[in-house]
């Protein structure tokens, strides 16, 4: 079975995060640092997309249906169709060690989560290895960009990420892969920056972050260092 990576309609991070903290704060109890996916996707068989998230203009996809295939069927763990029925094909294996709570496993099945929330055609699969996405679109406008997006907020927060800032740490208390927690404080680290150039400054036309501010008479974005030309318009 091949797949490829789809261009899909631009979501945003901060979209796509808030999708993730709704399913967050479903699957997780008061003081747990661990999202129970299990959680999520019974949410999603019982009473289906629509209870969790709806997105303007997508067309209804009611309950999810979940198939357990043989290990050898296909060369993904785990993926998602839409016709005639939503439903999340996952090798027997995969769904095994996830029920048992390995790590590896609980990023296929979030990723794959993000599919049946965003996406709405086209058969998704778990891809992770940005060299096998498309090189034309962002993670924004990325089917696998924004399956990926979803599911490191989903099991890895912002705040989350924040509140303990060492990796081995995170991928404990989160029960991801070492390098998954690795990956999401840099990640978060980035955000942060992003951030911390936002007080008392303007949007740039350019990388789109408010970083422009004001350098000797001339506006200069923080972020990517472009200086106003005679046809920008910063702040508008």
């Amino acid at each position: 079975m091949e797949f490829t990576d789809h261009k899909v309609p631009f979501r945003s991070e901060d979209f796509i995060a808030a999708i993730a903290m709704k399913c967050w704060h479903i699957g997780t109890v008061p003081g747990s640092k661990q999202v129970d996916l299990k959680v999520i996707l019974t949410e999603l068989e019982a009473h289906g997309v629509e209870s969790l998230v709806q997105i303007r203009g997508m067309k209804r996809k009611g309950r999810l249906r979940i198939e357990i295939i043989d290990d050898d069927a296909g060369k993904y763990p785990a993926y998602v169709t839409f016709s005639p029925r939503l439903t999340l094909h996952v090798k027997r294996t995969v769904w095994t060690r996830f029920q048992q709570g390995y790590s590896e496993e609980r990023v296929i099945i979030a990723h794959e989560i993000g599919h049946i929330l965003l996406h709405s055609d086209d058969a998704k699969p778990f891809l992770r290895d940005p060299s096998l996405q498309i090189q034309f679109a962002e993670n924004e406008d990325s089917a696998e960009g924004q399956a990926n997006l979803l599911a490191d907020h989903l099991l890895i927060p912002n705040h989350i990420g924040r509140s303990i800032p060492d990796p081995a740490r995170l991928a404990f208390a989160c029960n991801v892969p070492d390098r998954f927690a690795f990956e999401r404080l840099d990640s978060i680290g980035r955000i942060k920056e992003r951030l911390s150039v936002v007080d008392n400054c303007e949007p740039c036309p350019a990388c789109g972050d408010f970083a422009v501010t004001t350098e000797g008479g001339r506006k200069k974005c923080k972020s990517c260092e472009r200086q106003r030309t005679p046809h920008d318009r910063f702040g508008q």
